[in-house]
């Protein structure tokens, strides 16, 4: 098992006539041996683009790239060692499953033939793929394809595995499959892994630690429950969790509550100066439905889920709707008057200018 890490990896793209664009401006991470981390972040923000520079299929703009304590930069691709499960598989179509998976082993040389096939035997068990060595991808569901394309990174014993939207083309019954497979194996082969996803539940489930990416920049790195349960940001704050967290505008009076609107006020779990503009953040699942305690609301919206609801409030002169997680019993009419808590403990305050949590 072996480590990775980055040291302010940049890269700029430079086109004739136009100005450059810094895709990834800086980025420092440093993997444990055997860990996997998901890469999290919105389409376009540099999480692709990271992944190639590691893998040296992308020219590195400035800093390094350390397999093992060495540095591949100026290593290619062929000579790096690094698995790649990419989006979109990148089968050959007119090979069979076991000559996808023994291509890549048949075109670095020092394996012989017996080893090889030992090799795809060994991997094809792991994955799952004995039953289907002789078919060709066009016959192959999504799912297969999937793991054939993890087969082949891994095949090779690479020291590190990287994984490129993996589960993007699977319908939600597949992804649930393979999401729990991918872990498993992971698990045992124990490879250090980086999983690139625009998927928060996928990171989530699979991941040791996220690191969260915008416009090129991490901004906070930490195991699941601390990113969820304690983002650095606004944007963090919004980005992971579904149903949206709430973010509602305010500001701070005299006794330390931020003011929603003219009659609604919330206690906040940490000192803020008075006047300042901030952005109280409550998660659907920390508001709860009171008999006589909290805050006047209006039902807008409820939809009554199996294993629980969504409700929808409206709180007076507060423009932003107010989404709270309901038992699977409660039942709530249209117009229906209620009253709505927050647990203070776990209610997060951010500077309304900055973005930035307030501690």
């Amino acid at each position: 098992m072996t480590e990775l890490e980055l040291r302010d990896l940049r890269k700029t793209f430079r086109s004739r006539g136009r100005p450059p664009v810094d895709a990834v401006r800086g980025i420092d991470l440093a993997l444990r041996s055997g860990e996997l981390l998901g890469l999290l972040g919105p389409s376009g923000c540099g999480k692709s683009t990271t992944l190639r520079m590691i893998a040296g299929l992308e020219s590195v703009s400035g800093g390094d790239i350390l397999v093992g304590g060495t540095s591949v930069i100026d290593r290619p691709a062929q000579a790096r060692n690094i698995g790649v499960a990419f989006e979109n598989y990148a089968l050959y179509p007119p090979l069979t499953v076991a000559e996808n998976l023994a291509f890549g082993l048949k075109a670095r040389r020092g394996n012989a033939r017996g080893d090889v096939q030992r090799k795809v035997a060994e991997i094809a068990d792991r994955v799952d793929l004995t039953g289907i060595l002789d078919a060709r991808p066009a016959g192959l569901s999504s799912g297969q394809k999937q793991r054939v394309s993890l087969a082949r990174a891994l095949v090779r014993e690479p020291d590190v595995l990287l994984l490129d939207e993996p589960l993007s083309h699977l319908d939600a019954a597949q992804r649930d499959t393979t999401r729990r497979e991918l872990k498993r194996i992971q698990r045992d082969l124990g490879h250090t892994t980086i999983l690139v996803t625009h998927d928060q539940e996928e990171a989530l489930s699979l991941a040791d630690r996220i690191a969260v990416m915008k416009d090129g920049v991490i901004q906070q790195i930490g195991t699941p429950y601390e990113i969820y349960d304690s983002p650095a940001n606004l944007f963090v704050a919004d980005f992971v969790g579904e149903p949206a967290i709430n973010l509602l505008p305010g500001t701070v009076t005299d006794d330390g509550r931020a003011r929603l609107s003219d009659s609604v006020h919330l206690a906040l779990p940490v000192p803020v100066t008075q006047g300042r503009e901030v952005v109280v953040g409550v998660r659907p699942e920390d508001l709860s439905l009171t008999g006589e305690d909290g805050l006047p609301a209006r039902v807008v919206a409820h939809e009554p889920l199996l294993e629980a609801g969504v409700a929808t409030l409206a709180l007076d002169g507060v423009e932003r709707p107010l989404v709270v997680l309901t038992g699977p019993e409660v039942r709530l009419a249209h117009d229906e008057q209620v009253r709505v808590a927050a647990d203070t403990r776990l209610t997060h305050v951010f500077d309304a200018e900055t973005g930035e949590l307030l501690r």
